[in-house]
């Protein structure tokens, strides 16, 4: 059943991190607005829902997956830990004049800018640029907003990338370590030309963020609720995926066992297993925003050098796709 309102106040069983926070108020037994008794269901032992439109709901568990301004996390009282970016993004749907199913990213010096496929000749477009920017496309007109968005995927900020000097010193250096991946011998592929805007353009400043707890009794954070990450290197969604998949997996343990899904200690395995893994990618995230914001010959070398190699080093690559895929908790360790 879905209920179209919002979350007005939580109340959490007895033992919960929350007590005496505001919004939250203690345990009631008194009979829901939707024609539950006391009786039927044992209420001090359930997280109690009530809803902006009257209604009050009763459940085991919780789960705040309402992204980063989440409300369940604000009802709830949860703290966060984070700064701003002096950055902005816009993101949109866009149509192409033909198929694109390869992932296609940017950088530019204002911030990057990336296609996602999603299928026949539409993409996900993420472009980041300074507030003022994102102000002004967001207000072109759409005919303006496409040109540029052109001009930045293609022929504007300088030439298109090729091989240099770098590549072919790196190349003589890894030459005889071992493989190296094909994408070393493949050149720059032009993004598909934009035709057309598909959807409203929507834009919002960018932080990093971070919750101090992911869970209490009967309440899990999941995704953007729990943490935000600059979108940079399409972090966001797997790690979303790797909270949803590491909460079913403890909820279902819990359930073969016939313990309470609420339970706190049960809870805290999937914050003990989900916090070690996004606090890291959180810093390997905000060190690449770090380094692409700083415009230094010297570091630009050497950025470039640290991004060239593991293209020199097939089992680093490896290593790197699956860390960032979430199917490995480390980028040295297996």
């Amino acid at each position: 059943m879905i209920y179209p309102t919002r979350l007005a106040s939580l109340a959490f069983p007895s033992k919960s991190r929350h007590v005496g926070v505001e919004g939250v108020k203690p345990p009631s037994s008194e009979a829901d607005s939707i024609g539950h008794t006391s009786e039927e269901l044992p209420r001090s032992s359930l997280v109690k829902l009530d809803l902006s439109d009257g209604h009050t709901l009763y459940s085991m568990l919780v789960v705040g997956a309402d992204g980063f301004k989440s409300n369940v996390r604000k009802v709830a009282g949860i703290k966060k830990t984070g700064w701003r970016y002096p950055q902005s993004v816009i993101i949109c749907t866009i149509e192409h004049m033909t198929r694109n199913d390869c992932a296609w990213q940017r950088f530019l010096p204002s911030g990057p800018i990336a296609l996602l496929p999603i299928g026949v000749n539409f993409n996900n477009m993420v472009w980041t640029m300074i507030p003022e920017e994102a102000s002004r496309h967001k207000s072109m007109s759409s005919e303006d907003f496409v040109m540029s968005l052109n001009r930045a995927l293609d022929f504007g900020y300088g030439p298109r990338p090729s091989s240099g000097s770098l590549d072919h010193y790196m190349e003589k250096v890894f030459s005889g370590i071992g493989d190296t991946a094909a994408s070393t011998k493949e050149c720059f592929e032009v993004p598909p030309r934009a035709i057309g805007l598909i959807s409203d353009r929507m834009a919002f400043l960018l932080s990093l963020m971070h919750s101090h707890d992911y869970v209490s009794k009967g309440l899990a954070l999941v995704g953007d609720a729990a943490h935000t990450v600059h979108p940079l290197a399409g972090q966001g969604v797997n790690l979303g995926f790797g909270d949803a998949a590491a909460l079913a997996k403890v909820i279902s343990e819990g359930i073969s066992v016939g313990a309470d899904i609420g339970d706190l200690s049960l809870l805290s395995r999937y914050e003990n297993d989900r916090k070690t893994a996004n606090v890291a990618m959180a810093a390997v995230v905000d060190g690449f925003q770090k380094m692409y914001s700083v415009d230094f010959g010297p570091l630009n070398v050497l950025r470039a050098a640290a991004f060239h190699g593991p293209q020199y080093l097939l089992p680093l690559k490896r290593n790197i796709i699956s860390y960032a895929m979430g199917d490995k908790k480390s980028l040295i360790f297996p």
